[in-house]
């Protein structure tokens, strides 16, 4: 169990969410689950034990460990074993059966949310077994390869053990790396490889990292944390220093330049051809994927159809006004907040969203721009959480390749901040929730929810109700048809020239920018997935909710009800709807 656990936490630290206070926390580090143990202590031992695999995880999930029961010295990366995946493939099941044998019924609200949250997880555990060789620890843009470098920038010193911990890290990726590159041998037998365009796509974007000296980053940025150490003397410092830069010119670069390498020797058994229903079972992983990354209970093939639908509806919504009055869209000003600094929208949006959902504490948030070498391959924007107990200190990093030059800002910061990532993690920080909940992952929700909030934000922009119409359904089409992409590429084989007839069909796409797109897909397997689908089952509770309340429906209620029950499978979220909408609006 831990193997999956760590995965989750360390490849999705970017949108993990926060957690409670320690005093509520069960003290013991480790303890054998008997007849006796409580629901609750049964998952604040999954937690801990999971969120101490190796130490980006724990940095990144809390600055004071040791309150919560967890020693301080956590080692490296564990290097991927397809032999102990297979013997410890039957550690899902075992902890679902753990998991039913508490009542439910004996549980308060909360709890009984985790219980069919983590009912979930385990669930796609087990699925994920079955799956394992589709795994993809590496790709372009969300790998950890490509993660790793600001992960790394960003780790917090608190303690000279923080800094050992660092260090494990760091002595630990040659032969993480080169695990990676055995399990790329095992998927080459079993016909699993990635495609030989994503593969390379991997090999540039190390070899961007490695020519730009990107790893520099790594030097400046410990340098910087070491000055804010007061518990550290001059000649530790000088100490500290001097054995970063050996491990990161010895281990680090080195780890780089031998993936690079290994990906190269590797790329000719790669098939052309990477939509993965061309593989083996390739549709039933689709499937799986599917789920887990949104997860909603509705097929690919019956998101297909209510895309195509939500697609139609909002171009008909554009056409009419257009028919009503075309010069709107010929007006529209597409960068409002143009020669405003990013922090004066960050706070404008903060204030301006008050009306429409509910108070949260106040937090401090820090605007940054990714390291040059970094931008080619990373997001044009993305939150990193803080510890869950230490939650008031918040970054947001940018990019500012040219790539994104025409990117609104404003909207991106309401994504990434107000009302969006930021937002929606302190506010599940502040309800004192069963701690797995803070560390559970639904990218469908997370990222539903940004782009949800991203969508809202428009009428904060100044515009009027047919601008901000015209807006937010622009929006909803591209969404549309960049999930019916990925449901086309993935289960129906969809090659470039059927992407680019599907697009021409629907707007005005060149052959670059489809072709483009394509690749992304390809590179990324359900990655336009959490937005598109989590954005359309936020819709679609909505909708629901509104069914409900009838009159007395608020959309401030409404944002109130999802925030306080946090990120979840939507199955769960709907069930709960109406006890939910009680007990938070009381």
């Amino acid at each position: 169990m831990k193997r999956y656990f760590s995965l989750f936490l360390t490849l999705c630290l970017l949108l993990c969410s926060c957690g409670p206070s320690s005093e509520d926390l069960v003290k013991s580090p480790s303890r054998r689950l008997n007849s006796d143990t409580s629901f609750r202590e049964y998952t604040d031992m999954l937690f801990r034990e999971n969120v101490s695999c190796d130490a980006l995880s724990l940095n990144y999930t809390l600055s004071h460990p040791e309150k919560y029961g967890i020693s301080k010295t956590i080692g490296g990366f564990s290097p991927i074993s397809v032999s102990d995946q297979k013997k410890e493939a039957s550690e899902g099941e075992n902890l679902l059966a753990k998991l039913e044998t508490f009542n439910k019924d004996d549980l308060t609200l909360w709890e009984r949310i985790l219980y069919d949250n983590l009912k979930y997880t385990f669930e796609m555990i087990e699925k994920q077994d079955e799956y394992f060789l589709f795994s993809r620890p590496f790709s372009p843009v969300t790998g950890l390869q490509a993660q790793l470098p600001v992960l790394l920038a960003e780790y917090t010193f608190d303690c000279k053990e923080d800094i050992e911990n660092y260090f494990s890290l760091l002595r630990s990726l040659p032969s993480y790396f080169e695990s990676v590159l055995v399990f790329y041998d095992h998927q080459k037998e079993a016909g699993l490889l990635p495609c030989q365009t994503t593969m390379k796509h991997i090999q540039e974007q190390c070899q961007t990292f490695l020519s730009d000296k990107g790893w520099k980053l790594l030097l400046t940025s410990f340098q910087k944390r070491l000055k804010q150490c007061d518990f550290l003397d001059e000649g530790e410092i000088f100490d500290y220093q001097k054995e970063n830069k050996s491990l990161v010119k010895k281990q680090l670069v080195h780890a780089y330049e031998n993936l690079v390498a290994g990906l190269e020797s590797r790329t000719p058994y790669c098939p052309e051809n990477g939509a993965l229903c061309h593989y083996p079972k390739g549709q039933e992983y689709y499937r799986y994927l599917f789920a887990s990354e949104t997860g909603s209970a509705t097929s690919p093939e019956d998101y297909m159809n209510l895309l195509k639908t939500q697609l139609k509806k909002s171009k008909n919504t554009l056409l009419s006004y257009a028919k009503k009055d075309a010069s709107l869209f010929a007006n529209i000003n597409l960068t409002p907040a143009k020669g405003i600094s990013p922090e004066n929208q960050l706070a404008h949006l903060a204030t301006a969203m008050k009306k429409d959902f509910p108070e949260m504490d106040s937090v401090q948030c820090n605007i940054f721009y990714v390291d040059s070498s970094l931008e080619e391959y990373l997001s044009p924007a993305f939150y990193l959480t803080p510890p869950l107990d230490s939650y008031e200190e918040n970054v947001i990093y940018l990019n500012g390749s040219d790539r994104f030059a025409g990117t609104d800002l404003f909207t991106t910061l309401a994504h990434e901040g107000y009302p969006g990532h930021l937002y929606q993690n302190v506010y599940h920080r502040s309800q004192n929730h069963p701690l797995l909940s803070y560390a559970l992952n639904f990218n469908g929700y997370t990222e539903g929810w940004a782009t949800y909030a991203e969508i809202y934000s428009y009428k904060y922009l100044g515009y009027t109700k047919d601008e901000i119409g015209i807006l937010r359904n622009n929006m909803i089409v591209s969404l549309c048809l960049y999930g019916i992409c990925d449901i086309g590429i993935h289960m129906l084989g969809w090659n470039p020239e059927d992407v680019y007839a599907f697009l021409t069909q629907n707007g005005s796409y060149d052959r670059e920018t489809s072709d483009s797109l394509y690749e992304n897909i390809i590179d990324e397997p359900g990655s336009y997935l959490k937005y598109t689908i989590g954005y359309m089952e936020f819709s679609r509770l909505k909708k629901t909710a509104k069914s409900h309340q009838g009159n007395s429906f608020s959309e401030k209620e409404f944002h109130r009800y999802v925030l306080s029950a946090g990120p979840s499978a939507f199955p769960t979220l709907e069930s709960y709807m109406d006890e939910l909408w009680s007990v938070c609006n009381k």
